[in-house]
């Protein structure tokens, strides 16, 4: 229990670490490959801007409304953008570490991801995504969790072993009406499970980082060592499409001396490439989430929210 205990707070710390450095806007360690993007498909209409009361470190979207966690005032706000009205959704005194949202349904998870407050009618599929540390194999997994119930359901993927105390499975999750995800902050490695055929597959991002032990140990717990650079920071899905900001450099970046963040896509059938695209600047702030709702693609700069129209060229 204490080394769980220990290894959740190092989970906990590596995420606001992460948070902090896309937040300040400091240039972080970076990565290069030799592959080059391609920017043919995909064309951003700016149509709406919006101002949260705060920095939304977590963002999810449906049904014309945008949901934005604002941990400085442990209030979760609500856009709506037919009335392009502002309020607040959900608050109280504890920490909201993770957002799940299905057609009519809103699911709020607290810090140790083992409480679900839900809001709606429910979703189509029981089960949640969940990283898990195993004491005895001493390796992290991944498992299905069923809303309904805190107990756990057989073990879908196993993450490499390293001497890190799980911090090389750290990542993020995000999902559409049928599939899944949990993206690594640290490697190329993404899992998706398909709720419908019950089914799990890896898809590699194009830059193939491979994983590798990012920790040392530091008294009782693991702390990040220099080895630890950020390729993926946040992610969005639809019913086709994988959306990924990378901060991986590719060779047209390092070639035009381009130094920000790219959102790379992939097909959720065939875990392919397609096509990349980058964000306009906002303010000097980076994009901190992603989010998007039919052909409406929702990016979080700060405390701004930027709505744009993902076309095909």
């Amino acid at each position: 229990m204490k080394r769980d205990l220990l290894i959740l707070s190092a989970l906990l710390c590596c995420a606001i670490i992460t948070t902090y450095i896309l937040a300040k806007g400091a240039e972080p360690d970076r990565i290069s490959t030799n592959y080059k993007r391609s920017y043919d498909r995909f064309t951003l209409q700016p149509i709406d801007t919006v101002l949260f009361p705060g920095r939304v470190s977590i963002m999810k979207a449906a049904q014309g409304n945008i949901y934005g966690y604002v941990y400085s005032k442990k209030t979760i706000f609500r856009y709506n953008t037919d009335s392009h009205h502002v309020d607040s959704f959900y608050s109280n005194n504890g920490i909201v570490t993770r957002l799940e949202i299905d057609t009519n349904t809103l699911y709020i998870f607290d810090d140790k991801e083992d409480n679900v407050i839900t809001y709606g009618p429910g979703k189509n599929t029981p089960y949640y995504l969940k990283t898990s540390f195993d004491t005895s194999k001493k390796v992290t997994q991944l498992k299905l969790r069923k809303f309904s119930t805190p107990a756990f359901d057989s073990a879908i993927y196993e993450f490499p072993r390293f001497e890190d105390g799980g911090l090389s499975a750290d990542g993020f999750y995000t999902s559409n009406h049928h599939h899944q995800y949990y993206i690594s902050f640290y490697n190329s490695g993404i899992i998706q499970y398909d709720d419908a055929n019950d089914a799990t597959k890896l898809i590699y991002t194009i830059d193939r980082t491979p994983p590798s032990n990012i920790a040392i140990p530091t008294g009782k717990i693991y702390t990040r060592s220099s080895k630890s650079v950020i390729v993926n920071s946040t992610a969005t899905a639809d019913e086709k499409r994988l959306y990924v900001l990378s901060y991986v450099l590719s060779q047209d970046a390092l070639k035009s001396n381009y130094r920000g963040p790219v959102v790379d896509v992939y097909n959720i059938e065939s875990g392919e490439y397609e096509s990349s695209f980058r964000f306009p600047g906002y303010q000097g702030k980076p994009v901190l989430q992603l989010a998007k709702s039919a052909d409406t693609l929702i990016a979080a700069y700060e405390n701004n929210i930027l709505l744009f129209k993902l076309r095909n060229k």
